[in-house]
């Protein structure tokens, strides 16, 4: 008799109930999927591809982070309570049981967490990417700025493309060598192309490499060997430019990229703490028997 008594005590209760733990984590999922989408929506609509318009990228990474902790905070205090308030709590009393609400609530944040990310690698928006995203098109645009409307969209990123599209450039009334003197168009700008490349990483142009280069513009332009040095001179100093002004777009980028990344990391550990607090609070008003209203409104 004593044994059929103790198996039908309230204590052999299960102290974990997986099935408020997932269906808090549904809703924390869905309420985080629901709020970044939202919000990636509305930084996209305040950045422009266009210079000088648009919020700047430090702001939107600003608005980025501070949605970012809002999101986890609202979707995983909401599912932390749910998960609470639907267990039955009759496995112990007092702070044990307010350990189990809040143990309750850490569960549904680690299932939340799995499902965000399972969400957002079948196409979710994901706040840490869209300030990627704004910083690479940034940098994709001021490279077109530089360009100019002639450049292909290879050379608006390639500064030994555009340094040779520069030194070729035909001047002017000049008298340019014949076609047959010129020799295979394809083979020379590939070694042009290897020479800026060089000077570009070597951050030097040896005499040499120099009086090569004033030779061919003088060739195949026709400009005086002092026009032809001045013109070498610009374009090494516009690839050395725009090989800057890229390197710099992308430190930018992954800058932007390492403190949406720990500002997501901060705000899920801050969506822990709410998770277990909600859960807490709400396994607290379920014991209490705290009706929920919304505006007068019983809702629970």
């Amino acid at each position: 008799m004593a044994t059929i008594l103790a198996s039908a005590s309230p204590a052999a209760t299960a102290r974990i109930e997986w099935g408020p733990v997932i269906a808090g984590a549904l809703v924390a999922a869905a309420l985080g999927t629901i709020a970044i989408a939202f919000g990636g929506a509305v930084g996209l609509s305040l950045t422009s591809p266009w210079p000088n318009s648009g919020i700047s990228l430090w702001s939107s990474l600003v608005f980025v982070g501070y949605w970012s902790v809002v999101v986890q905070i609202m979707s995983f205090a909401a599912g932390g309570y749910l998960a609470a308030r639907l267990r039955s709590g009759v496995a112990m009393r007092g702070e044990h049981n307010r350990f189990d609400d809040g143990a309750h609530g850490l569960l549904m944040w680690a299932i939340g967490i799995i499902m965000m990310a399972i969400l957002a690698a079948f196409g979710g928006t994901v706040a840490a990417g869209n300030a990627s995203r704004i910083a690479a098109g940034g940098a994709a645009g001021a490279g077109a700025a530089m360009s100019g409307p002639s450049s292909s969209a290879t050379a608006a990123i390639n500064p030994s493309e555009t340094a040779t599209a520069l030194l070729l450039r035909p001047v002017p009334g000049a008298t340019p060598a014949p076609d047959a003197a010129r020799g295979d168009d394809a083979a020379l700008r590939a070694d042009l192309a290897r020479v800026f490349a060089s000077v570009v990483r070597n951050r030097e142009l040896t005499t040499r490499d120099r009086d090569y280069l004033a030779g061919i513009v003088s060739a195949r332009t026709g400009a005086t060997e002092a026009d032809a040095r001045q013109r070498v001179t610009e374009a090494v100093n516009e690839a050395r430019d725009l090989e800057i002004r890229a390197r710099d777009a992308a430190d930018k980028a992954r800058k932007a990229s390492v403190i949406a990344g720990f500002t997501l990391a901060v705000g899920m550990l801050i969506g822990l703490v709410a998770a277990c607090a909600a859960a807490v609070l709400g396994g607290t008003q379920r014991d209490e028997e705290v009706e929920v209203a919304i505006f007068g409104h019983r809702i629970w």
